[in-house]
């Protein structure tokens, strides 16, 4: 058999193996007694991934103390003696 048949076959094994498990996963969860308090820490879960995640990557923005502290400096004529 050639190479890029074996790969495909390799693939397809791997997602079928992949959605087996994870359909015996989901008729596991389906008997539990605490599925909604797992539904509510799996939700609680990802909302911290979500944040710890936009903390990581979208700029925290300028505090509102030094934003002041910025204007005051630059303004003209001013002095703190």
């Amino acid at each position: 058999m050639s190479e890029p048949v074996l790969i495909a076959a390799g693939v397809a094994d791997l997602a079928f193996s992949g959605i087996g498990a994870a359909l015996r996963q989901a008729r596991t969860l389906m008997v539990r007694s605490d599925l909604v308090e797992l539904s509510q820490d799996g939700r609680e879960e990802l909302r911290q991934r979500g944040r710890l995640a936009l903390q990581r990557y979208v700029p925290a923005p300028e505090s509102h103390l030094e934003l002041l502290a910025r204007r005051a400096v630059s303004r003209p004529g001013q002095s703190d003696v």
